[in-house]
């Protein structure tokens, strides 16, 4: 899937220079450019679109600059969107108070194109390794999803009426079964066999988790 970078600049000759010089990644597909022409034309583009990567903005913007344009960005609460931030040479302080506001980094003009080929690549790697994470994350909470799920089933073959025989006064029935993970191996069930006998289960799949508990459901199903 390609990188999406969103170049923002009022210079026009940028794009060009841009799309010249990243042509083969572009034409195998590796970096997909999108160009803005200030900070407010830029979030409107963001926000329309939210799966861009990386915004390679200038500083120095009519309508809104890039300061007040990163501001904004670190409002999405993104990680995974990479902010390289481009100024004059001479212009420290705006790229200094960038970097505290959470820019990744930054190039100066003029703008050395094998310099910034390196942040970028620097910036991909960080934003491909963010995005691993979240998608771990996010099968981590599935999975947590579907022991949840697994666990209900469990308990709903387990006996919940307590006491069971309130008839028979003679002796009292309870029983829990709490697993030491999400689901277990453990069973119980207990049944009356006639009016005099009763008959108890008690069985334990050795080990913990979901591998016993499909072994243990086969075998009381």
């Amino acid at each position: 899937m390609a990188i999406k970078i969103l170049s923002v600049d009022d210079e026009q000759d940028l794009e060009i220079l841009l799309t010249q010089y990243f042509r083969r990644k572009i034409k195998k597909g590796e970096y997909e450019f999108s160009f803005a022409h200030n900070g407010l034309e830029a979030l409107q583009m963001i926000l329309a679109n939210l799966d861009y990567d990386i915004i390679l903005s200038d500083i120095n913007m009519p309508e809104m600059d890039g300061l007040t344009l990163l501001t904004k960005i670190n409002e999405l609460r993104n990680p995974a969107m990479k902010c390289i931030m481009v100024s004059a040479y001479g212009d420290m302080e705006n790229i200094r108070i960038a970097m505290n506001r959470g820019a990744f980094d930054f190039t100066t003009k003029p703008i050395n194109l094998e310099d910034m080929e390196r942040t970028i690549e620097k910036a991909v790697e960080q934003i491909k390794f963010i995005k691993n994470a979240q998608q771990e994350h996010t099968q981590l909470k599935f999975i947590q999803s579907d022991l949840n799920v697994a666990r209900e089933i469990q308990q709903t073959i387990f006996p919940k009426k307590f006491p069971p025989y309130p008839e028979l006064t003679s002796f009292d029935i309870y029983a829990s079964m709490n697993a030491a993970k999400y689901i277990g191996g453990d069973f119980y069930d207990f049944f009356r066999i006639d009016t005099d006998r009763l008959g108890f289960v008690i069985a334990d799949v050795s080990g913990k988790g979901v591998p016993v508990a499909i072994l243990w459901r086969s075998v009381v199903l």
